[in-house]
């Protein structure tokens, strides 16, 4: 692993890289990222994207990569790769706001030899509809799930060793949706284990509190995250159901049921969120419109 010298220390240098789309959260994730306890580490912090609120502030070690134009979520992060002088890539969404040792839970796991750390997803609970959007597509990765290796990890809060991307390649282009699906079980074709590590923290706090948007959120998820679990049944376990599409549309009150079960799976969920149990079903439910409106171009009919 290649690293940086800092008064004598021998230091590894991250490239942090964040996609942006005019967030007005971008300052405060950037003052988390400048305040971490590892912050002798990080390289350089990348945002690629824009920033017409003007909310990035200036600091050295702080470059934005504007885009001239709307640009896929992929193809940002794909842009910061390529700029990126680091070792290690840590991705953060802009909606996501590290703990201040975030970046040293993420060190210390690849300082034992792990190559792709993924981290836990925190949030708010003072809107319902954000609340249940969020523990809905989240579960699997909550602060009190158990550490260890899993079958897909988010880009909301990951780090990947560059050597990584220099086997497997770049994330998907032209995609704002299921990129990191996508990538994170290209990476277990290829070998490598993808590590979970919960105390690596972000507060998610997305731009979602109403019906509509929640809505919006997983009907317009769903034929790409189907896409992906299609193309990559077995590392991701998908029922061999999966494949038909008019399932999706008779089958979905019992699909959207055995969905949301799997997300109140561990007991701690189902003890401080069990209220939520409607609102996360209709998110499942509309995910189900959403495969079955859009059915994966490709896929069996």
């Amino acid at each position: 692993m290649d690293t940086t010298s800092t008064g004598g220390a021998q230091v590894t240098a991250v490239s942090v890289i964040i996609p942006d789309t005019d967030s007005p959260l971008i300052g405060e994730i950037i003052r988390g990222l400048l305040h971490q306890t590892a912050l002798d580490s990080i390289l350089e912090i990348l945002v690629v994207g824009s920033d017409a609120p003007g909310r990035i502030p200036a600091h050295p070690l702080v470059r934005l990569l504007s885009t001239q134009a709307a640009v896929p979520a992929s193809d940002k992060r794909n842009l910061g790769i390529t700029a990126a002088r680091g070792d290690i890539f840590f991705f953060l969404d802009d909606d996501c706001i590290p703990a201040l040792d975030w970046a040293a839970c993420h060190l210390a796991q690849h300082a034992q030899g792990q190559v792709i750390v993924g981290g836990a997803v925190h949030f708010g609970n003072e809107n319902l509809l954000q609340l249940a959007d969020n523990v809905s597509a989240f579960h699997d990765l909550l602060p009190f799930t158990a550490c260890g290796a899993r079958p897909y990890l988010c880009t909301a809060n990951l780090s990947v060793q560059r050597s990584v991307v220099d086997r497997v390649g770049l994330m998907p282009p032209g995609r704002s949706r299921a990129e990191d699906l996508e990538w994170t079980a290209r990476f277990r074709q290829n070998g490598y284990t993808l590590f979970f590590e919960p105390r690596a923290l972000v507060y998610h706090n997305p731009a979602r509190r109403t019906w509509l948007s929640v809505y919006r959120h997983w009907t317009e998820d769903a034929p790409f995250t189907l896409d992906v679990r299609l193309r990559y049944r077995k590392a991701l376990a998908t029922p061999f159901l999966a494949q038909f599409r008019s399932l999706y549309c008779w089958g979905a009150p019992l699909i959207a049921l055995w969905a949301t079960a799997r997300v109140f799976s561990h007991s701690q969920t189902r003890r401080r969120y069990a209220h939520l149990f409607p609102l996360i079903y209709l998110t499942k439910l509309a995910w189900c419109w959403g495969a079955f409106k859009n059915f994966p171009q490709g896929a069996r009919l």
